[in-house]
């Protein structure tokens, strides 16, 4: 085979300006297989890619000008009878005389047959295309021909070269891939911190970024105690489903794991048990708070498929955080400053501070607060301060949220060392009203670590009703203090000597219970402590002698006795209504005297 060096060298350099012509590689590889057949004495070319995944040798450049497309002609062939695997796993070239005649090659036989070629060169290209598959050129001849090595060489030159032109068109292809994902990301950049700087709400924000993050992700909104989620990362649960737990009972779990997170750059990815949302799986999660002035006010939970993000997937959920934190922001500011003005507007009403009515109520329409037929509740705890502002802004947020699952039009606001939830409407009877009691007790025991003391008010129909209902809510709270009670706690749930106590001055009731029965307290300690209980079970049967005696597990005799014992040695006639009541009421405050002083050593052994 002849080629002068000159027809030679202008093939060289009209592949090797294929170099520098940064077009698409579909369109290179054509004109590589032309450009080799140009000035050379093969008839045709062919460019295939070597698909191990699919197990087959797949054309994706042809130049053939004598046979466009004929009758039964392929552009795939099973890598088992194709020489080109063989091709590109030894990095060497092949050179098959006589294709017509090829016995180790049966699809190359049919096709140099179909196409009318005897001499056929496969060489291994040093590059691979767009999918990652490794390429072989493959050059024919119309007749047998010998191969001098002069030619294997003019043709190695040439593989190179379209390696060359196959690599640049790639990296110009990366690049720009590169260009368009990062102006994606900094669109979507864009257009979130518009979104949150026009006031949109943070659901809206969340499917901004779900529809150009591949990954299912969901953000917490701790201002707003929510959940906001799109995709589902379980390939079994529907989207639908997956909302609903999460905003469900799956909240409480995801936002404490994400409120423990370190803060990072998207870079760290931990294992995420779902079986609180009440899935059995555990996915690969990467979660990122969002801090404010060292504040978690939410967040991002995002679902990996175990990989590391790239870089503009990690470039991009950076850019959501940042629009995410000013969004939880301006909410913190609008809750606190909501919050600081509603609780001076009820400290008026509180301390009866309000003279005009109509001026008092347009106030309440311009805050969005319903009077008429409300409630509020009250919820204090034992510690001795209410917290930082940053964890009592959580914690009255965590309240709210609660509140307002049942009631939309809740409020909440400190009033000084208690947390207060106004409750418009009459949407809730007793029963909801005591639930949502309780899960607000619940949530403020999560929150703080401490079970507080919870009372809901009596119902306020005029505005003079908030200051009664206020003081009424105090004197329940401070007696529930004394007593030890905590949970959801009522008026009601407390008798009159209990009330009497917490009332009363307490050395005056000392003074009483002393003067009363101290004598018997005295007699009991060295005689064996039978008089006092004898007479709290006399009373608590209201007079039946054989109710008594079976409660002290005595006879009927020996209790007539013991009370005859009462009236010899202290003189108390049991017969006489006013001894008899005066010895009553001492014995119940004594009872309740020295609940008061365990409680009170309790709170100051905290």
């Amino acid at each position: 085979m002849t080629q002068s060096l000159a027809e030679r060298l202008r093939s060289l350099a009209q592949i090797a300006s294929l170099v520098n012509s940064g077009t698409a590689l579909p369109e290179i590889l054509d004109r590589i297989t032309v450009a080799v057949c140009q000035r050379s004495p093969w008839s045709s070319s062919a460019l295939m890619a070597v698909d191990e995944r699919s197990g087959f040798s797949e054309l994706v450049a042809r130049y053939d000008p004598l046979y466009a497309r004929p009758p039964g002609d392929r552009d795939r062939w099973p890598l088992e009878t194709s020489p080109t695997r063989t091709v590109l796993a030894t990095g060497t070239l092949l050179v098959i005389r006589d294709a017509q005649e090829a016995a180790d090659y049966a699809d190359y036989r049919e096709e140099a047959r179909l196409r009318a070629y005897r001499t056929v060169v496969l060489l291994p290209l040093r590059a691979a295309d767009g999918q990652g598959r490794g390429l072989v050129m493959s050059v024919h001849a119309h007749e047998v021909r010998k191969i001098d090595e002069d030619e294997l060489a003019f043709l190695a030159a040439v593989a190179e070269l379209a390696s060359l032109a196959v690599e640049k068109a790639e990296l110009l292809r990366l690049e720009r891939q590169q260009t368009t994902h990062l102006r994606q990301v900094l669109e979507l950049h864009a257009a979130a911190m518009e979104r949150v700087l026009a006031g949109h709400p943070i659901p809206e924000l969340a499917r901004l970024v779900a529809s150009d993050l591949p990954l299912p992700l969901v953000i917490l909104d701790f201002t707003s105690h929510r959940a906001i989620a799109e995709k589902s990362p379980l390939a079994t649960v529907a989207d639908v489903d997956w909302q609903a737990a999460v905003r469900g009972r799956g909240y409480a779990h995801l936002a404490e794991m994400l409120a423990s997170a370190p803060a990072g750059a998207f870079a760290r990815a931990r294992d995420l048990s779902l079986r609180p949302l009440g899935f059995e799986s555990v996915l690969s999660a990467i979660l990122e708070p969002c801090l404010v002035e060292g504040a978690v006010l939410g967040g991002i939970i995002l679902f990996t498929d175990g990989r590391p993000l790239d870089s503009f997937e990690a470039l991009a959920a950076q850019g959501l955080r940042s629009a995410l934190s000013v969004a939880l922001l301006r909410a913190q500011v609008r809750f606190t400053t909501q919050a600081e003005t509603h609780g001076e507007f009820f400290q008026r009403l509180f301390t009866g501070n309000w003279r005009d009515r109509e001026e008092t109520l347009a106030r309440a329409g311009h805050l969005g607060l319903k009077l008429e037929a409300a409630r509020f509740a009250l919820l204090q705890d034992d510690a001795d301060k209410p917290g930082d502002a940053a964890s009592r802004a959580s914690l009255q947020r965590a309240l709210l949220g609660v509140a307002q699952r049942s009631l939309p039009e809740a409020s909440a606001f400190a009033d000084g060392g208690a947390e207060l939830l106004h409750l418009p409407g009459t949407a809730l009877d007793e029963k909801a009203l005591n639930r949502l009691m309780q899960r607000l007790v619940e949530a403020m025991q999560r929150q703080t670590g401490r079970r507080p003391i919870a009372v809901l008010s009596r119902p306020c129909v005029a505005l003079g009703d908030y200051r009664d209902a206020r003081q009424a809510v105090a004197r329940t709270v401070d007696l529930a203090r004394r007593l030890g009670r905590g949970g959801v706690v009522a008026e009601g749930d407390f008798g009159p000597f209990a009330r009497l106590i917490a009332a009363a001055d307490r050395e005056e009731l000392r003074r009483f219970v002393a003067d009363t029965v101290g004598r018997l307290e005295v007699h009991d300690r060295s005689h064996g402590g039978e008089m006092l209980p004898t007479l709290e079970a006399f009373f608590a049967h209201h007079g039946r002698y054989q109710a008594a005696a079976d409660a002290l597990g005595i006879h009927v005799t020996t209790l007539r006795y013991r009370l005859r014992r009462v009236a010899e040695l202290f003189g108390i006639a049991l017969e006489d209504a006013d001894s008899r009541i005066a010895l009553e009421l001492a014995l119940r405050m004594r009872r309740g005297l020295a609940a008061d002083a365990e409680q009170g050593s309790s709170i100051s052994s905290k």
